[in-house]
């Protein structure tokens, strides 16, 4: 175990990720960026130097809207597993991209739709006296 002078406090942490205080507390309690030591008096959490990358890591993830369970599992992952959830996720923004756009046409019809378009129909004039008789 290391000692408190080798350790970063949760506030040192913070600044070095890009995290809040109270986003690292959450994902201690979710499970994904568990410190290295709790304080039993003062619950106050210590984190390592290589809890750092990990950090940047679940702040770059929270970023761009991954969800929990997977930054979770990133943070436990060897690269190429971690290029897999990414690829997966951008897949899901993508297509969430697209339904939104389709939706957001949809509604604009909805404001203001588009006014009937006139159909213009030639005929001679022996055609229409066929047509009415």
């Amino acid at each position: 175990m290391p000692s408190v002078s080798d350790l970063h406090s949760i506030g040192e942490l913070a600044r070095a990720s890009g995290l809040t205080v109270s986003a690292l507390r959450f994902y201690d309690s979710a499970g994904v960026l568990e410190p290295t030591l709790v304080d039993p008096v003062t619950g106050y959490r210590w984190y390592t130097e290589g809890q750092i990358a990990p950090a940047r890591l679940v702040a770059g993830l929270r970023r761009i809207g991954m969800p929990v369970p997977e930054i979770a599992a990133a943070v436990r992952a060897e690269p190429a597993v971690v290029h897999q959830l990414l690829d997966a996720h951008l897949r899901r923004l993508a297509d969430g991209l697209s339904d939104a756009r389709r939706e957001a046409d949809r509604l604009r019809a909805l404001v203001d739709p588009a006014p009937p378009t006139a159909t213009t129909l030639l005929v001679t004039p022996a055609a229409l006296a066929a047509a009415l008789d």
